[in-house]
């Protein structure tokens, strides 16, 4: 080995790198455990508070000291920066894919927003968003460009602040909306990330698609979904308004009420007169909404407490008439007779002069109260400066009952004040009342603003909105100058800090929209990372014994290189930071089962030296020399295999990706440096102890001679014959695609008894279960599928799907269900939530198709270039589609049968097709190389010749990577759980087939192409 010493150094640093970085990883994993612990013991003491012991004390004590432990907080965030963690598969959390309203912010640059040119052009380019992954300006352009031609963009979005004037071209107006558009997607991931980071998520992982726009996060550890749903989609537009007393708009309600009676033709003489009618519409007693700046109490409003019953709305009715009716038909009766108050029921108890409630609509009512009031007969009624907007949750004591609030517009129809004069924000206690709230400090600029506007309205009420919603609307005792205030809206003290934490980090241009979902509850993470651990263990051990039989003493180096190689992996996943998946585990037992192919190339070629009676010495030089090329042709083919996995892939596949990348690189490290420093040093000392397997492996399969090329007719056969079958189950059965693949919704839940012991599912349970679901989910019949466990189901749905915020509703109509069908006492337990809209499934599945064609496209030429001749090429690519149809059509198949795991088409399967295609291609090239070095040794011998030859002298190698890859992906399989368990199906399909086409079909292929060339049986 030339340059020797420079090697070791070179080594020896990489091997303090990665030492360093794994012990910041156990750093990370021991104080994350300490944590952990205290968690839940100070969980179990909170839940019986009241019998605390002095011991319990300290326990709480030692947990909040150690939360405020600066030493051991900057220890534990260096921790973080230098270790991998662990990703949401294995320890539970969210995976987001949002979409941005780019429509919105190109609609909003428009001079008239209501074009029908505009409108037709913007409903074009959403359509086709769902098909292809562009930019949505570039789509609106096109859209706009066809249906308008002789239209101009210049004209549609004239604006100074734009920069665009009437004469601008299209092209030049298409720059300054995409430009706008990027702006606004970088100001937006910037903004989110700030977000995730204040609340606390460790190792979040943003990417940001720069095709379509999307924002993809992935937040390991997060256990409140909802609480992140509304994180990431409030656009944090604060807006400060004056507000409107109930005196000023109780005539323009009533106004809409007497209107919508005439329209519907009620007759006058039967009305009850509506200030009687509801005059009981929200009777109780009141609470205060305070609101204090710099210590000084400014603010003091009453909140009504609703009634949940709208028959209580008319309970204090005294018309004769009504005291004779039941009170189902007088709320019949007053339905009838007041369509707007039947939704929405007047403040006819105000709090004070100049209470600004206007009224009080259930939840379910709110929508049709919405409906009405933007139709443009009813804004007709409407002053321009009045706006009526809703409270952001439900009001003390029932919180489905929500208050509507009047608002007075400025002259620009805006806000008086907005978020840009808020400098900094967090949450904060009132000191009064112990409740949380946000404090604010104003800018320059705003606090003057302030001042001014509470000194004008001293006594009014001022109502301050974030996303159009009333967080609070307190009253001005007096003028405040200082700039700083305080919002309070009945918080819990979660709601206040990230309510700060958006106000801090800033506004949106843009609102997100969460397209897709996927959620793993802790349970499932511990169960997975059980399992893999299982597996990952099973699999190396089995390796290292395997080696061990088969080289002997020179196995056992070759099990010291890939234990190195395994610190290696970890290692570098520490240094990038690498979030470690499940996937990413079988990535790496994979990596681990391969990285033998490595040592098996230069141990069988060793071998082949030591026959020839070479010394050890000159034939370990020569066995590395000779294998050299061959080791890495096959692992630069699996790499971009890898690199395409990783630019089309998302979440778990990415980590896949990632891990399968860093093992090729290790475990050419190990086997080229690592085994050859080792062999050497055995040479350098004699190396009479050192062989290279037992009597009866040496020559195991030196007598094996497959005379491929008389035989390859009968080959093409075998594998027409299969390809057909795989054809039939491709075209004719169709394969089932997944949630990912075509959008819905898919649960996977658990079900247990009253004391959290399995409860274990019948055959009729599973039956009664899909026809109970099917009556609930109307227009979209259920999925149902067991999983490895008997009290265990995996239900997918498209049920509502276009709705993108039912989903827990969803969840939630599934829950009750289940429970009415298997019994009250059943609890059930939602292990993971999978949620993807149609148009992230669309682009799922463009990317799909990209990452195949770009990974056979990048072989192909990647072979052309090293053998100089597309034949080997053509028979390579021809061997993986071969391959690839198989798989698929076995999968298509076998969806028909319920095997307990997933045989869908999605991602995960994607993932496993392009390994497959890495792995069949090493082996291709393997033979490939052997088949070029013959050619230039065996100058005087025919083609077909050099081909049998070449296969006979790589059967050895083909066969034991072939035996112990399968045998680790078998161990996956058996053992590494649901989560991969049809991904390492696939892969071990895969291995078969790819062995057998690497020998019977690429290279046969590549043969007669060779020979057809040439017209007769020429050397290349």
């Amino acid at each position: 080995m030339r340059n020797k010493n420079t090697v070791i150094f070179l080594l020896i640093v990489f091997t303090a790198i990665c030492g360093y970085n794994l012990y910041w990883t156990y750093v990370q994993f021991d104080s994350d455990g300490e944590l952990a612990n205290y968690r839940e013991q100070v969980a179990l003491l909170d839940s019986n508070k009241a019998n605390w012991s002095v011991a319990d004390s300290a326990i709480s004590e030692e947990y909040a000291a150690l939360l405020t432990d600066e030493e051991f907080q900057g220890t534990r965030k260096k921790a973080i920066s230098n270790s991998f963690s662990l990703g949401l598969d294995l320890q539970g959390g969210m995976f987001v894919t949002l979409e941005l309203g780019i429509r919105e912010l190109v609609k909003n640059q428009a001079g008239n927003q209501n074009d029908p040119a505009l409108i037709a052009a913007l409903d074009c380019a959403s359509q086709k968003q769902q098909e292809q992954a562009q930019s949505y300006v570039s789509l609106f352009v096109s859209c706009y460009k066809e249906q308008n031609p002789n239209g101009s963009l210049g004209v549609l979005f004239s604006s100074e602040e734009l920069n665009i004037s009437v004469s601008s071209t299209d092209d030049e107006v298409a720059t300054i909306l995409e430009e706008k558009a990027t702006s606004a997607i970088d100001r937006t991931f910037n903004i989110l990330r700030t977000r995730i980071d204040q609340f606390g998520v460790v190792s979040p992982n943003l990417q940001k698609q720069e095709s379509t726009g999307r924002i993809l996060l992935e937040l390991p550890g997060v256990k409140e979904p909802e609480r992140v749903r509304k994180l990431l989609q409030n656009t944090a537009e604060l807006e400060f308004y004056v507000c409107r007393p109930i005196s000023e708009t109780a005539p323009y309600l009533t106004a809409i009420n007497e209107f919508l009676r005439t329209e519907r033709g009620l007759n006058d003489t039967t009305a009850t007169d509506s200030s009687e009618a509801i005059a009981s519409a929200e009777g109780g007693e009141t609470e205060g909404d305070e609101a204090t700046g710099d210590g000084e109490e400014v603010a003091e409003g009453d909140e009504e407490e609703g009634s949940n019953e709208l028959s209580d709305l008319v309970s204090g009715e005294t018309d004769s008439v009504a005291q004779e009716l039941s009170q189902e038909e007088e709320l019949a009766r007053f339905k009838r007779e007041n369509p707007f108050f039947a939704v929405l029921s007047p403040n006819t108890q105000p709090s004070g002069q100049n209470d600004p409630t206007v009224g009080y609509s259930r939840y379910t009512d709110t929508a049709e109260v919405n409906r009405i009031l933007k139709r443009e007969d009813i804004q007709a009624l409407i002053p321009e400066d009045l706006k009526f907007v809703w409270s952001f949750k439900g009001i003390d004591g029932n919180p489905e009952i929500y208050r509507m609030i009047g608002i007075r517009l400025n002259e620009e129809g805006e806000a008086d004040l907005n978020g840009d004069a808020v400098a900094t924000a967090r949450q904060d206690f009132d000191p009064t009342t112990g409740r949380a709230v946000v404090s604010m400090r104003m800018t320059a600029e705003g606090t003057r603003t302030w001042g001014r506007i509470t000194q004008a309205n001293v006594n009014n009420h001022i109502a301050i909105l974030l996303d159009g919603f009333v967080y609070s609307f307190p009253v001005v005792n007096q003028p405040i100058l200082t700039g700083n205030s305080q919002i309070s809206g009945d918080f819990t003290p979660d709601e206040a800090k990230d309510l700060a934490n958006v106000l801090e980090a800033g506004k949106l241009d843009v609102r997100p929209r969460i397209e897709g979902e996927e959620t793993v509850g802790p349970t499932l993470g511990a169960e997975n990372i059980n399992s893999g651990m299982l597996s990952f263990i099973g699999a190396f051990i089995v390796t290292l014994i395997f080696m061990g039989i088969y080289y002997a003493r020179s196995g056992i180096i070759a099990n010291l290189a890939l234990l190195a190689n395994l610190f290696f992996i970890l290692g570098c996943s520490a240094a990038f930071t690498i979030v470690l998946t499940l996937p990413g585990i079988a990535a790496v037992v994979l990596t681990v089962g391969m990285a033998v192919d490595a040592n098996v190339l230069i141990f069988e070629r060793i071998r082949e030296e030591l026959k020839k009676d070479k010394t050890l010495k000159a034939s370990i030089k020569a066995g590395f020399s000779n294998a050299f090329s061959s080791v890495m042709d096959a692992n630069i083919t699996t790499f971009l295999t890898g690199v395409v996995l990783y630019v089309f892939g998302v979440g778990p596949i990415r980590g896949f990706a990632v891990s399968l990348m860093i093992g090729i690189v290790t475990s050419l490290i190990s086997a080229l440096i690592i085994t050859r420093l080792i062999l050497d040093y055995y040479a350098n000392r004699g190396g009479q102890s050192l062989n290279f397997g037992f009597s009866w492996t040496t020559g195991l399969f030196d007598q094996v001679k497959i005379n491929m090329v008389s035989r390859r007719k009968l080959f093409y056969y075998i594998s027409l014959g299969v390809v057909a079958v795989g054809l039939v189950g491709i075209f004719i059965v169709k394969p089932k695609t997944g949630v990912d693949f075509k959008g819905g919704r898919q649960y996977k839940m658990e079900f247990l008894d009253q004391s959290g012991a399995p409860n274990y599912l019948e055959p009729g349970n599973i039956e009664q279960i899909r026809k109970d679901l099917a009556g609930v989910f109307t227009t979209d019949a259920p999925i149902i599928k067991t999983v490895s466990s008997d009290n265990q189901l995996l239900i997918t749905t498209a049920f509502l799907i276009n709705d993108r915020t039912a989903t827990d509703s969803v969840k939630n109509m599934m829950v009750a269900s289940l429970k009415q069908t298997l019994g009250e006492e059943t609890n059930i337990n939602v292990l993971s939530v999978s949620d993807v809209g149609p148009t992230v499934a669309n682009d799922i599945q463009t990317a799909a198709v990209y990452s195949v064609i770009f990974s056979l496209l990048i072989i192909f030429l990647y072979i052309l270039i090293r053998f100089r001749k597309w034949q080997y090429s053509l028979g390579a690519v021809a061997a993986v589609f071969h391959d690839v149809i198989i798989v698929l059509g076995i999968f298509s198949l076998l969806s028909e049968i319920d095997l307990g795991f997933n045989l869908e088409v999605d991602q995960a399967f994607i993932a496993a097709l392009l390994t497959i295609i890495g792995y069949s291609i090493n082996d291709t090239v393997v033979v490939f190389d052997r088949i070029r070095e013959n050619l230039g040794e065996m100058k005087a011998s025919p083609l077909k010749e050099i081909y049998n030859v070449s296969i006979d002298q790589t059967i050895s190698r083909t066969l034991i990577t072939s035996f112990t890859t399968f045998l680790t992906a078998l161990i996956l399989f058996l053992f590494g759980g649901d989560v991969i368990r049809g991904f390492m199906f696939a892969i071990l399909i895969g291995i078969v087939v790819g062995t057998y086409s690497s020998i019977f079909v690429a290279s046969p292929i590549s043969l007669d192409l060779l020979m057809r060339d040439a017209k007769d049986e020429v050397k290349a």
